[in-house]
């Protein structure tokens, strides 16, 4: 099975279709959660393009054209992706200027740009030309996270596609098969659809640190303990040098109150920290309580977005935990 196929199977079905009855779009954009395989399904429609086998609409996988694609070789698929911070303006003239040759092998060309969003303004307008006036058999393909950050001239050229998470089982195995301990598996899944982030994260000294930490901190206010103020300041702020740490913090917090709420449910095997069960029984609190933490947590995190002060917002949570009724 195709990483495409076990990631994206409605995707796949979806494209298998466009292609078999010649209604493939000349610009696409892809949307999604790092990991959900948006520049798998590219690789994979180009293949299908490139195909010397294609009646099916799918790669064959075994004749000289998919072969060169497998390993790097189709110089009529060519990609773009950021220089350093951005996507530059001359990057996408030297895009344009390919796009005016003939092809290399054929008559068909494919372009994947990744990170679209990383585009400059200038970038992004001089990519319009493309999109204006698209040339017969030549296929574009923008990848990003965020399409809201993509100018909206862009948007308003491409067919938009939505990249769903992927399902718990398909991401469970698949980070079984990269060697993620099974105890991590879990809040992994929940934090990543990317296989090897999320062993990044796992080999992470910090992340170990962190999750240490917030498990402490989640026991003192589900407890109501007065020590859970002071930890903000003397445990977690010095930990928390970034914004996106930040974030992580909350969403580790997240987890440990969203799995509560589960078990209070009757829905223990929904929780992210299956090993942890027990320990929640022993905590015990009222949906009701578990439910306004929850709140309290989202909009932490909307406020951090919002470049709020980190510790203020941390502080915050434990007086609002005070105070639940």
């Amino acid at each position: 099975m195709t990483e495409v196929e076990k990631k994206q199977p409605e995707l796949e079905r979806l494209f298998t279709n466009a292609i078999t009855g010649k209604r493939l779009g000349h610009a696409y954009l892809f949307e999604g959660a790092r990991g959900t395989g948006k520049r798998a399904l590219a690789e994979w429609i180009a293949q299908a393009v490139f195909c010397e086998n294609g009646e099916t609409g799918k790669p064959c996988g075994q004749c000289r054209n998919c072969r060169r694609l497998n390993e790097g070789n189709q110089l009529d698929l060519i990609s773009v992706e950021p220089d350093g911070q951005s996507i530059k303006v001359d990057q996408i003239r030297q895009l344009k200027a390919e796009f005016s040759k003939s092809a290399v092998e054929g008559s068909k060309k494919v372009y994947i740009i990744e990170q679209a969003e990383k585009m400059t303004i200038s970038a992004a307008n001089s990519l319009l030309t493309f999109l204006e006036e698209p040339g017969i058999d030549t296929y574009l393909f923008l990848l990003t996270t965020v399409k809201e950050n993509i100018l909206p001239t862009i948007r308003s050229r491409c067919q938009i596609i939505h990249f769903q998470p992927l399902k718990p089982k398909v991401m469970a195995e698949a980070f079984r098969e990269a060697g993620i301990s099974e105890q991590n598996i879990g809040v992994l899944s929940a934090l990543t659809n990317d296989y090897e982030e999320a062993k990044r994260l796992e080999e992470d000294e910090w992340f170990q640190e962190i999750k240490g930490k917030v498990w402490t901190w989640f026991n003192q206010m589900v407890n109501r303990n007065p020590l859970a103020f002071i930890t903000v300041q003397t445990d977690l702020m010095p930990v928390l040098k970034e914004r996106a740490q930040v974030t992580m913090c909350l969403d580790l917090l997240l987890f440990h109150y969203r799995d509560m709420l589960y078990i209070s449910f009757g829905h223990e095997q929904a929780a992210v920290h299956q090993h942890l069960i027990k320990a929640y029984h022993a905590l015990q609190s009222e949906s009701r309580y578990l439910t306004q933490q929850i709140e309290n947590i989202l909009d932490g995190k909307k406020a951090i977005q919002a470049n709020v002060q980190a510790q203020g917002i941390l502080e915050s949570l434990v007086i609002k935990n005070q105070t639940i009724k």
